[in-house]
């Protein structure tokens, strides 16, 4: 099916020292020819592959446009296995837009979303997993995401489901050939043979089942929830952590009434801090939406901070909330540790064996001890930065679906 020649801008919007057009398909030479001059003036008809060329875009008036330099790169030897041109120009974002608008007045078509990397995929340059690693390298959130997208771009991840792939299929093959052909002495595949073949391909399979966890952090941050009832230091502590002012501190109950999101690193691995609203009973319209925003955070997230003022005794609202956080991960925060605890002997029976961390989001006492537990948890999951990881849900659930028939087919393997 011949499809038609795409354009896009190729750069992120607003103004820079450069920008790109990009063309992609049949038409991307004839395109260039009609609208590029070269620095004499001149129409030129050959472009050698790869070579960059000065001049200057002219519009419909033959008017200058811009001043750029263009290359054309042919197909399949190209990002998308198409004919491409890229246009360089200047970085501002009107004449851009009026570069790429004269590129569209020749019938080209305007390219959706991904979809020059939808075209690399259906072209074979590159497969899923790797199409996949282009949207995590520009999301990449910190360095080792990063250098784990460029791995995945690179094919690493995608060989190792390959070679999986291979061995399974290798096994059913023998198995299969053995039975149809039995006349041509085929070797027999033992039950033994069979069992330490799919042995092996489900610890292969488990092994990357085993980075998922890691594989979400490196990509999207771990998700830190900081809960606690109103005024008890919660924003205080979210900006010391990153060391800004992100939330705004009042000692006005139910200041923060939405998720205030916020990322800073550890070792290279983003985290991601979600400040909530106070838990409490309430009737404001307003609030109550926050604090069913927090109840939802709380319970979606990797770690939960729950934060309690030591400078009052348990509320009734701080053990609804110790209780409803039970569930996964959680470090009980006492804030306000320069001041003298009025904690109970009872409050103190209910906190036994927690992960108990005493604070101060003013002083930032104890704040080095707490940055140092999150991290112990990034890296229980991120310890092997060298090896692929299972990026998304959708390459979770396909290494699931793969591993289950096994599971089910060793046990009866018999002689």
């Amino acid at each position: 099916m011949k499809q038609s020649t795409i354009a896009a801008i190729a750069t992120a919007p607003g103004e820079s020292g450069i920008s790109i057009v990009r063309i992609s398909g049949q038409r991307s030479l004839a395109v260039l020819r009609e609208i590029f001059r070269d620095s004499q003036g001149r129409k030129r008809q050959h472009f050698a592959a790869r070579h960059l060329y000065l001049g200057y875009v002219l519009g419909k008036d033959e008017q200058i446009l811009d001043q750029v330099l263009v290359t054309y790169m042919p197909g399949p030897y190209s990002y998308t296995g198409e004919d491409i041109v890229e246009i360089n120009s200047h970085g501002g974002a009107f004449v851009t837009r009026e570069i790429l608008a004269l590129v569209l007045q020749q019938g080209i078509t305007l390219a959706e979303p991904g979809e020059f990397t939808q075209r690399a995929f259906l072209n074979g340059k590159l497969d899923l997993m790797q199409a996949e690693a282009v949207i995590d390298l520009i999301q990449a959130k910190s360095k080792a995401a990063l250098q784990q997208a460029g791995r995945h771009l690179r094919g690493e991840l995608s060989y190792r489901v390959a070679a999986m792939r291979e061995l399974v299929v290798g096994l059913l093959a023998q198995a299969a050939a053995s039975i149809d052909f039995p006349e041509h002495d085929v070797p027999q595949l033992s039950a033994q043979q069979m069992q330490t073949g799919i042995e092996k391909a489900l610890a292969d399979i488990n092994i990357l089942l085993s980075t998922s966890f890691a594989g979400r952090v490196l990509r999207e941050g771990l998700q830190v929830a900081i809960v606690g009832r109103p005024n008890v230091g919660k924003s205080s502590l979210l900006n010391a952590l990153v060391g800004k002012q992100r939330a705004i501190v009042t000692d006005v109950a139910g200041t923060t009434r939405d998720i205030i999101e916020e990322f800073f690193s550890i070792n290279g691995i983003p985290i991601k801090l979600l400040d909530t609203a106070g838990l409490r009973q309430t009737e404001d319209p307003v609030e109550k939406i926050g604090v069913a925003l927090a109840e939802e955070t709380m319970l979606d997230a990797d770690l939960v901070l729950v934060v309690l003022d030591q400078g009052q005794p348990l509320s009734v609202e701080d053990r609804r909330i110790l209780g409803d956080s039970g569930i996964g991960r959680r470090f009980v925060v006492l804030n306000k540790c320069d001041l003298s605890s009025q904690l109970t002997v009872a409050d103190l029976d209910l906190l036994q064996g927690e992960n108990i961390f005493r604070v101060s989001a003013l002083s930032e006492a104890g704040l080095a001890e707490l940055r140092t537990a999150i991290a112990e948890i990034v890296m229980q999951g991120v310890v092997q930065l060298e090896s692929p990881f299972v990026a998304n849900v959708r390459q979770e659930h396909l290494l699931r679906e793969a591993a289950a028939p096994q599971q089910v087919f060793l046990p009866n393997i018999s002689d």
